[in-house]
């Protein structure tokens, strides 16, 4: 069954904060500490510093997707388009909701509920599925794809590679292996289909951080995967997890974005996290200053 993500948005669909004042870029500063971290808050995408979100553009509808891809930044989600987010310019239109965003060897490609992956740049169609495709994830020099169908594919080949029960919700590279879970609570070594933990409620995502790898849960749960050691029970579903400057941060439909290590509260005030996503400094400063205009 396909998991709604928007479903725990609808709850607390406006942003609860402002963009503040101006400020000058200076990410040596004691108070840019985030400095590269940038958010999606539900029709808003936003750099995050200093304990503030300054917005520097926004959609008409939920933005489920951010990507890096050679230098510039991508959005997508269920307005069913692709943007360059800083020129703000549309690249790419899909029939349904852009669920996954992936740069992978020199090449940014799309999927999600429109059941096929596209190369989103050219719009040359890569692959197929029988059902909605909820993550894209790279490993090696491969390109893997996992959704709403019953296996886990080399996505430019159209190679099953792995049999899954129920849909695949998110998947992610960790060291020297590829893993996966979705709605069964199963997070599993995706090409041996070895299973490392089970959780209560849906894998909504994944993230390699410190050579640890970090699971974020539907009932709000965040766990050290391996060690199955609980790190925080969130009042939501933890939507994005992201590894950025050696901080783990986590966000969802609770008001707040946390540094997940250490529990410190980095943005408070706000409806919903989409996503997030960590981007080169010299990416965040011009859009921080497109934030300031």
């Amino acid at each position: 069954m396909f998991f709604r993500r928007d479903r725990w948005f609808r709850k607390k669909i406006e942003m609860g904060s402002n963009p503040g004042p101006g400020g000058i870029f200076s990410p040596e500063g004691s108070d840019w500490e985030e400095a590269g971290l940038v958010a999606a808050v539900v029709d808003r995408i936003c750099c995050v510093q200093g304990g503030e979100l300054r917005e520097v553009t926004r959609r008409n509808s939920l933005i489920l997707a951010l990507c890096v891809h050679e230098g510039r930044l991508y959005d997508g989600g269920r307005y069913a388009q692709i943007f360059d987010t800083l020129a703000d310019t549309r690249v790419a239109d899909r029939g349904d909701w852009v669920l996954s965003l992936c740069s992978h060897e020199g090449v940014l490609y799309d999927a999600g509920n429109y059941h096929r992956a596209y190369e989103t740049l050219t719009g040359q169609e890569v692959g197929e599925r029988p059902g909605t495709i909820h993550a894209l994830c790279p490993f090696g020099q491969t390109l893997y794809d996992g959704g709403n169908y019953p296996g886990i594919y080399e996505t430019l080949t159209g190679r099953a590679v792995g049999r899954r029960e129920t849909e695949v919700l998110t998947m992610t590279a960790h060291r020297d292996g590829l893993f996966d879970g979705g709605g069964d609570g199963r997070i599993l070594e995706t090409l041996s289909g070895r299973e490392v933990a089970v959780r209560d409620g849906s894998i909504l995502t994944l993230c390699s951080h410190g050579g640890q790898l970090y699971d974020g849960s539907s009932e709000g749960l965040i766990f050290e995967t391996m060690t199955q050691r609980k790190l925080a029970d969130r009042d939501f579903p933890v939507t994005a997890l992201c590894s950025h400057r050696d901080r783990l941060y986590d966000g969802g439909p609770y008001g707040f974005i946390y540094e997940t290590l250490v529990g410190r509260m980095v943005v408070g005030g706000i409806k919903a996290v989409t996503a997030m996503v960590s981007v080169p400094l010299d990416l965040f400063q011009a859009l921080w200053s497109r934030a300031q205009q």
